[in-house]
């Protein structure tokens, strides 16, 4: 049985509830007093909660995207009008060159708790000498009503910042443990273009398929670099921590040299405080070579699958260790002579290399708690992905790895030899699985090949190549579900009809990280195919009509007041659906805890809303025993959620839609489509901070419109 709570390495300590607080107890000033201007939320608290006050929040917005929208919200409903005026103010951002200057008042009706002001944004052609300007929205003369926090900040973001990076080398060599991918690759694993790894004319050699995927570009990837910058900037004081636990999976090569150089003695790769920062990984080719050959071939099968194995404490032997530089492999009796001579590794007999245990040292992550108050620990962890432990609770464990799905054979029984080396010293093997390693996120890897130059990976990546683990990608996630939609019938003025969405995979739909989420798209049109019906359509951005409520400032904000209402924030799990304006959504949203939504992932404390469709065989009991925070949240009430018929564990579910057909002619036709998105724009506008990277990431993605996949269809 796994356990609720972690233990964390930092400093070389336990990082346990006791251990953590007296240090934290020196830094929570520091945070307090952090200089963004939205983490600046964390004012005192009102000390009377029955007394009806107003807040407004801070918020941003890129330059060239859209207009600031201040949000001004009352912390209870009121019995009586309330108002307030407001006016704004110059800070760095000026009126009449970065903004255009308003004033007025709002008005609340009784009952009502939000009121909305916008100020109009002025897009400057010419280069800003700062990434960022503020300017100030200040409430004045309330009546019937208390101000608690009067001043908010809205930043306007340089769009025109792009910075860049150094050049990736390729051809590093070797560093302690590992070996540079072209190495490994160069006269030995690789296609000499007629057999070895080579079907159909196409090139399914591992370093060919491996170097445009994600995994290759774990590093690279400019959202987990925007994410870690803003969590460090909301947490000074625990940014080494955070920068070191969080590389041991994007930059493991250079994480676990830099570990393994301090056992012996060299301490010049980390800080004072023995962590592995970002900024040494971003300079050196083995940290921004990501997830590479040498990382999970020469991964120990000691601790695989328990609770030691987890959160990236995976165990990879040092020089001091008689295991050091072994390479696993799937195939018995290895010919260890050619690669022992050129790269000093031995290949080695594992059959651990094709377990799902192996992908779940990084793919089952806990992270600490941190109180959004008292910005300490609270002693818990939240359990942030779950792959493999959804895995262990499906009729998949034991029968499908992961290794199946996401690194699949190019055809039943296909067989081919390895390597080149020793010449005429091998058979052909199988079953050979590809290094493609598609996992359900096109819209990164579109983000990589046209942001390929800045981000420093051009020489080695090719447009051709990041296409082509596009089509990949979208061939995987065609398989992540189907979808069936009964026989309407018509009820009076009312047509009713099941949408039923199945689960095909081993986990939870979607999978990882918080920011994924997949939603029913459901049109109905009339006899004469006019559209009379139609809910969860994605704008041209890749937005949906209910993402205007979750983008408010509020929302967005990093520490919500007493009274706050976060189901304001997001759409809640859909049994039935009556009016076009509801979208049936399958995804988690993070909640503090408070209780209250948040986008920072330390401040997780649990789900406000999981209802990801499980994987069929997933049971709440045995879910429960491994891990509690597995079992879904906010579906009380849906009878037919992973269940059919009062059978638990179908991994599907269906939603009622009651269509209203009143003075519209038949016959109604209807369409259903499953969409996905990897990132959601909450998670991007929830990045806080305005450093560089972050910065960076909101261009990219304002660029490049986030992809919006189809999973399945139905039509009648």
């Amino acid at each position: 049985m796994h356990s609720a709570t972690r233990v964390f390495n930092l400093n070389s300590d336990i990082f346990t509830p006791s251990k953590f607080l007296l240090p934290l107890l020196l830094c929570a000033a520091i945070i307090s007093s952090c200089s963004s201007s939205d983490i600046s939320d964390a004012t005192e608290r009102p000390a009377d909660p029955a007394t009806i006050q107003a807040n407004i929040y801070d918020t941003h917005i890129l330059e060239d995207a859209d207009d600031l929208e201040f949000v001004i919200s009352l912390t209870k409903a009121s019995p009586e009008a309330v108002s307030v005026e407001y006016s704004s103010a110059d800070d760095s951002a000026l009126a009449g060159k970065d903004y255009t200057a308003v004033s007025g008042k709002v008005e609340f009706a009784p009952g009502e708790t939000r009121k909305f002001v916008t100020v109009p944004v002025i897009d400057n052609d010419a280069a800003q000498s700062t990434s960022s300007k503020d300017m100030q929205l200040v409430l004045s003369n309330p009546q019937n009503v208390l101000l608690d926090r009067s001043t908010a900040t809205g930043t306007i973001i340089d769009s025109d910042t792009m910075p860049t990076d150094i050049p990736h080398i390729t051809n590093w060599g070797s560093a302690g443990a590992f070996t540079d991918a072209t190495q490994c690759a160069n006269g030995c694993h690789v296609s000499d273009g007629s057999t070895i790894m080579f079907e159909g004319g196409e090139d399914v050699s591992p370093n060919t398929q491996w170097r445009h995927s994600v995994m290759a570009n774990s590093f690279t990837d400019p959202y987990w670099q925007a994410a870690v910058e803003d969590e460090s900037a909301t947490f000074p004081e625990l940014s080494g921590f955070i920068e070191d636990t969080c590389t041991k999976c994007h930059a493991p090569m250079g994480n676990t040299h830099a570990h393994h150089q301090a056992l012996s003695g060299d301490n010049s790769k980390l800080d004072n405080d023995g962590h592995y920062r970002f900024d040494t990984a971003k300079d050196e080719d083995i940290a921004r070579a990501g997830i590479s050959c040498t990382v999970c071939h020469q991964i120990d099968e000691g601790n695989l699958g328990s609770d030691d194995s987890f959160s990236g404490k995976f165990v990879i032997a040092d020089s001091s260790d008689a295991d050091f530089k072994k390479v696993y492999g799937r195939y018995p009796n290895p010919d260890g002579n050619a690669m022992t001579s050129n790269t000093g590794h031995a290949p080695t007999y594992g059959t651990h290399i094709s377990s799902s245990a192996l992908c779940a040292t990084c793919h089952t992550l806990y992270t600490p708690t941190i109180d959004p108050e008292t910005k300490l620990p609270t002693g818990d962890s939240f359990l942030e992905q779950a792959v493999y432990l959804e895995w262990q609770n499906s009729i998949y464990n034991g029968v499908t790895q992961c290794q199946g799905c996401h690194m699949p054979e190019p055809s039943t029984n296909y067989s081919t030899l390895i390597s080149q080396r020793p010449a005429n010293g091998l058979s052909a093997r199988s079953p050979y699985g590809q290094h493609t390693l598609a996992g359900g996120n096109t819209h990164l890897l579109e983000i990589l090949s046209e942001y390929s130059s800045e981000l420093g990976i051009d020489s080695s990546t090719t447009t051709e190549g990041f296409n082509r683990q596009i089509d990949l990608t979208r061939a995987v996630l065609a398989t992540a579900a189907s979808l069936t939609i009964s026989t309407p019938i018509q009820n009076g003025d009312t047509l009713e009809f099941d949408v039923e969405v199945t689960n095909n995979t081993g986990h939870k739909l979607p999978a990882a990280y918080p920011s994924r989420r997949s939603w029913l798209h459901v049109i109905v049109k009339d006899g004469s195919d006019q559209v009379i019906f139609e809910s969860g359509k994605p704008d041209s951005d890749g937005y949906i009509s209910t993402d205007e409520a979750r983008l408010k400032a509020d929302c967005m904000s990093v520490v919500k007041y007493d009274g706050f209402d976060s189901s304001l924030c997001y759409e809640p799990h859909r049994d039935v659906i009556t009016d076009d304006s509801q979208v049936a959504i399958y995804e988690t949203v993070l909640g503090d805890a408070n209780g209250n939504i948040t986008h920072t992932l330390l401040y997780g404390s649990s789900y406000l809303k999981d209802n990801r469709i499980p994987p069929e065989g997933f049971i709440n009991d045995d879910a429960a025993l491994m891990e509690p925070q597995l079992l879904p949240s906010g579906v009380t009430g849906d009878a037919d959620f992973n269940c059919i018929g009062g059978t638990e564990g179908c991994g599907a579910d269906t939603v009622l839609y009651q269509v209203d057909t009143a003075g519209k002619t038949g016959p109604f036709s209807v369409e259903a489509r499953l969409l996905y998105q990897a990132t959601q724009p909450a998670f991007v506008n929830g990045l806080h901070s305005h450093g560089d990277m972050v910065i960076r990431f909101k261009v990219m993605y304002d660029k490049v419109t986030p992809s919006v996949e189809q999973l399945a269809r139905d039509s009648i």
